[in-house]
């Protein structure tokens, strides 16, 4: 029942007042044109009462505002046009096929009619459904090809078109001989129908026979299936000497470019390919080519008066890349010669260009280049500005002086026009609507004395005449609603007095659009005119007209393709309301959300009868799942001195190497992960690392919205490692961690964890005092809670930050209430800062590091020597307790590290600090300080590469350090105090000059002070790519330490050993 006409009843009558989706296998009927016109028995009833109106084959909900706007009320007389006009709203909404109204007697006789609207309901395309195919991207081509887009109109000539599109996309793709059945379901509760193509692709074609015609192709069948890649590979051919390549919708195309390339590479430029014909051979599953080529001229271009490499020559006359010689092309190389040598600094360059040898075998292009003399812009100025300074317009210029980075400056006519057009587009964009920018350029190559210079000097100026600047008057909005005109204003940013600006009257138009999109109005149009202010004629008066059409509501979201997902998992993302205003932005949004899910291929968000002119629409949300299973691998190499001797599960070595060697570190990486378990986005990953000093498998649990909270992310991993990154010791970690990460804001996450390892060192390969290796290789149980806090504004990329800045702070307590072997507590503490200079964008990047490490409670290394019978003495006796870096209580692999492509740099990997007195090897420390300056320089255009590279000259600073407070006492020392006791290699009980014995050469401990801030100077190449800088880092320490080595395990007599003055690393992205 639909109340709202008054004096008579409304019905509505259908199949059912629920339908339910049948199956058919059918389609439905083809579009029928609307009766124009109402039968003659409605304009013969004209003036009779119209009782009731009756809806029939199609309904309309009660809230549907479509029927407030019919002309022809119940309770009125008979208006024929009223029902004309009717008839056309009712079929605009989409939502008929075909319409017809007709005429029946009232309860009162002759004194009344009922009207009936009566129509086949038009049915709308839902899910369409690609099964049988394994290839997701072979599904997606075959979606496509069925040119059935969800929510447009259905027709029963669509299934017909969507089958030869599919069997024309399968043929494409090697499959000749597909079977496909189709179903159609209708859904008569949301008008709309499902159609499911089940393929069974059949075997997959492969390339048989291939033959070459044309007048002069210049190329054999062997040589063209070579370079067409239409025989198999060198390596397939190992494993099968009758292989043959299958069929893909790229193999015409390769085929077609590689001998495109072939005749190119043998200055055939105008050597054209078509394939007039292929065929496929059923008994042998094999496709047939039947290719025709003409090689072409052979054309050379030839540059007279300028050297050019080839590769150049390539770039800048297109006919290499076009394939074709005609004098639009060669007048273009021309062009581009010219601008090349202007930017080189031979700004008086002209080039002409002739065509030599046409209707021959050999075509000649010769470009006659007049370089002239070399130039240097030595000044770049303007004049006449008095709205906006000097630097505001120089940071639009793209001509330049000539500096260090490019000597020469840049110059180019096109660039001067570029400049003058960006000048007048910030004076237009400010009111200034009658600027006009000229240029005046000098040219000098003579001295005051008369004497040509070696280089020519070039003077630039631009002149400026700004004209009157124009403001606002008045801004008024026209067709906008009492209820919107509020909220309408408050979205304009052009206000009466503000310098005059088309652009940003555009972009208020553009705002006033959105607004009303986002509230459900799709039909809406702003027009805008602007006109001289009548009494200032400095002022533009503005006028935003708006037609705000019909305001469309979501009727239903109709959600389809969770096959594993739980339903309230994706709700959470959606934003589409029912009986809320139709949002564009919404669905957008909507559509963003839902991919970043990360479980989903395909999101497809759209309005169902997008040209009906109704009031409620249903909003079609189709989802297709992704694989649940994803195996990951890939493979990369640290190429760095400071590398450690010895790999991880090895024994150490014959050779010392206390500060490592030059080496290259590969690895592989191999990762599986299971997502959507149970139906979220919880997911289980294995990650395993292998590699020449790493050997690493975990296995995590990862729950993204932990406890139903977008902000809240669960980790629950566990895994063992094998690490050799220092050079002392091989450590292998078994490790259990919980982990749960909050989002506080975009740039601020907490981190909260408890960690419980097992943490043990392959004695083997432990290189200190051999009385303490024992013990000191003893396992370890470390456990308690962490809490990290997280700040990150780098921008664009933390590979490649030039603003911003980030900040961590991390705090872990091991403590034996904890079950904890060891008792401490770490907190290390990092902060980055990015600043951005200069005109040339100089980079100014620093980075501190600071970190303490506090134990308490008796000293695991401690020797009771002396105080219990038959315990022996060791490097950890009496005060050698205090004074010798390796008896520090904190585990060997616990300790604070430094040194590296990431940290100081005048070290090798963790090479830096104290030491063993033994052997000499680093062995950590309780506190750290790394404090990095890094000037990152603007790219020079260097031959061939262009500006892709670039350099960085860095500072840096620190070291690791016995105890926490020794970071602070030793900040003026800038050299290794006390050197020479280093230096010192008495043992006691060995005479001078006497050869110690190997026991008392590993029993000797010497004595050297390691507090001190280490220095060291470099500089970094950086070769920019996709993904970030690829960077080498080159630096020398100003200060090495030296350290006593008594045994060295290579029963080398005791000598004094030295950290390299020379670093080099080798990575990806920045050092911080």
């Amino acid at each position: 029942m639909v109340s709202g006409f008054p004096g008579a009843l409304l019905a509505q009558t259908s199949g059912s007042d629920k339908p339910t989706a049948t199956t058919d296998t059918t389609a439905s009927a083809d579009t029928q044109a609307p009766s124009p016109e109402p039968p003659a028995s409605i304009f013969s009833k004209q003036g009779m009462t119209v009782q009731a109106i009756h809806f029939t084959g199609v309904t309309f909900a009660e809230r549907d505002p479509i029927i407030q706007q019919l002309k022809q009320k119940g309770g009125t007389p008979l208006d024929p046009e009223a029902v004309r006009s009717d008839l056309r709203t009712l079929f605009a909404t989409g939502r008929y096929m075909d319409i017809a109204v007709s005429d029946q007697p009232g309860t009162n006789g002759n004194t009344g009619i009922v009207l009936d609207y009566s129509g086949t309901p038009r049915y709308f395309v839902g899910r369409v459904t690609i099964t049988g195919v394994n290839e997701d991207r072979l599904t997606a081509l075959l979606d496509v090809a069925t040119k059935l887009q969800p929510g447009a109109p259905f027709s029963g000539s669509d299934l017909p078109e969507a089958m030869s599109g599919l069997k024309d996309t399968l043929t494409r793709n090697g499959y000749y001989r597909p079977v496909i059945d189709q179903s159609v379901t209708r859904d008569d509760v949301n008008n709309q129908v499902n159609v499911t193509f089940h393929i069974t692709i059949g075997p997959q074609a492969r390339v048989g026979g291939v033959s070459v015609t044309g007048q002069d192709p210049g190329i054999s069948t062997e040589q063209f299936r070579r370079h067409g890649s239409l025989d198999c590979s060198k390596l397939e051919t190992i494993f099968s000497h009758h292989c043959r390549p299958r069929v893909t919708r790229n193999t015409v195309p390769n085929a077609l470019s590689g001998v495109r390339s072939y005749y190119q590479n043998n200055r055939h430029l105008e050597g054209t390919i078509t394939l007039p014909d292929s065929s496929y051979n059923v008994s042998r599953k094999q496709v047939d080519y039947e290719f025709s080529a003409n090689q072409g001229p052979q054309v050379d271009v030839v540059i007279k008066g300028f050297k050019l490499s080839r590769s150049r020559i390539k770039l800048l006359v297109p006919i290499f890349e076009e394939g074709a010689v005609d004098n639009d092309l060669l007048n273009e190389g021309s062009f581009n010669i010219r601008d090349y040598l202007q930017q080189r600094g031979y700004f008086d360059a002209s080039v002409s260009v002739d065509l030599s040898g046409q209707g021959t075998k050999a075509l000649t292009v010769t470009y006659t280049v007049a370089s002239g003399i070399l130039h240097k812009v030595v000044s770049v100025r303007m004049t006449g500005n008095h709205y906006f300074d000097q630097d505001t317009i120089s940071e639009l210029l793209r001509v330049k002086k000539g500096d260090n980075y490019q000597p020469s400056g840049r110059f180019s006519s096109t660039l001067l026009r570029s400049d003058i057009s960006g000048i007048e587009s910030l004076y237009r964009s400010n009111g200034f609507e009658q600027v006009n920018v000229t240029s005046d350029v000098q040219d000098k190559d003579k001295d005051a004395s008369g004497k040509r210079l070696r280089r020519a000097q070039l003077q630039v100026l631009y002149r400026i005449s700004e004209g009157t600047q124009q403001r606002f008057g008045t801004i008024s909005l026209e067709g906008v609603s009492a209820s919107q005109m509020t909220a309408v204003k408050g979205v304009l940013s052009s206000t009466s007095g503000q310098p005059y600006s088309l652009l940003a009257l555009s972009n208020d138009r553009d705002a006033v659009f959105t607004y009303y999109l986002s509230r459900g109005y799709e039909h809406v149009s702003v027009d805008l005119a602007q006109s001289p202010n009548k009494t200032d004629g400095n002022q533009m008066d503005a006028v935003l007209t708006v037609h705000e059409g019909q305001q469309v509501f979501t009727d239903n979201v109709l959600l389809s393709g969770l096959d594993h997902i739980r339903p309230s998992v994706v709700q959470k993302e959606i934003l589409v309301k029912a009986d809320t205003p139709l949002d564009q932005a919404a669905l957008l949004q909507t559509q963003r959300n839902l991919y970043n899910l990360a479980e989903f291929n395909d999101v497809n968000v759209v309005v169902q009868n997008p040209d009906g002119m109704t009031s409620y629409k249903n909003v079609l949300i189709q989802l297709t799942e992704g694989k649940r299973w994803d195996v990951t691998y890939g493979f990369g190499i640290e190429a760095q001195s400071g590398t450690p001797a010895i790999v991880a599960g090895e024994t150490r070595g014959s050779t010392a190497a206390q500060n490592g060697k030059a080496g290259v570190s590969p690895r592989v990486s191999l990762d599986v992960s299971r997502t959507a378990l149970r139906g979220t986005q919880d997911s289980l990953t294995l990650h395993t690392t292998y590699g020449l000093l790493e050997e690493v498998a975990t296995v995590t649990y990862n729950s993204p919205h932990l406890l139903g909270k977008k902000q809240l992310t669960g980790l629950l991993s566990g895994g063992y490692s094998n690490v050799q990154d220092i050079t002392t010791f091989s450590s292998s970690t078994l490790q259990g961690d919980f982990r749960v990460s909050q989002k506080l804001r975009r740039a601020d996450t907490l981190i909260y964890d408890f960690q419980y390892r097992r943490v043990s060192i392959d004695k083997n390969s432990l290189a200190i005092t051999p009385n303490l290796i024992n013990q000191l290789s003893e396992p370890v149980i470390v456990g308690g809670p962490g809490f990290t806090f997280l700040h990150d504004t780098r921008d664009p990329s933390p590979l490649n930050a030039n603003k911003g800045q980030f900040f961590s702070l991390q705090d872990f307590l091991a403590t034996s209430k904890f079950g904890s072997g060891t008792n401490f507590n770490k907190l290390d503490g990092s902060e980055s800062t990015y600043y951005t200079f200069g005109k040339h964008r100089y980079v100014f990047a620093r980075n501190l590091r600071i970190g303490f490490e506090n134990s308490w409670g008796p000293n695991p290394n401690a020797s009771n020597a002396g105080s219990q019978i038959g315990v022996s003495s060791t490097a950890c006796t009496g005060s050698l307790l205090a004074t010798n870096p390796t008896c520090n209580p904190v585990p060997l692999p616990e300790r604070l590290y430094a040194g590296g492509a990431s940290s100081h740099r005048g070290f090798g990997i963790n090479d830096a600090g104290p030491r063993d007195l033994t052997t000499g090897y680093p062995v950590g420390g309780s506190g750290v300080v790394v404090n990095t300056f890094e000037l990152r320089l603007p790219p020079p255009v260097l031959p061939l590469v262009g500006d892709s590279i670039s350099f960085v000259l860095f500072h840096d600073m620190g070291n690791t350090f016995r105890y926490p407070g020794d970071m602070f006492t030793s900040f003026l020392h800038f050299r290794q105090p006390n050197r020479g006791t280093c230096r010192d290699l008495s043992i006691p009980g060995v005479a001078a000059g006497a050869t110690p014995t190997p026991t008392q050469q590993e029993n000797a401990v010497g004595i050297c002070n390691f507090n001190y801030y280490s220095h060291a100077l470099g500089v970094g190449i950086r070769y920019n790519t996709p993904v970030g800088p690829i960077r080498a880092d080159f630096s020398y320490n100003l200060n090495p330490p030296i350290y006593p080595v008594f045994d060295d395990y290579t029963n080398a007599l005791p000598y004094v050993g030295e950290g390299s003055h020379f670093n080099f690393f080798f990575s990806i992205g920045q050092s911080f």
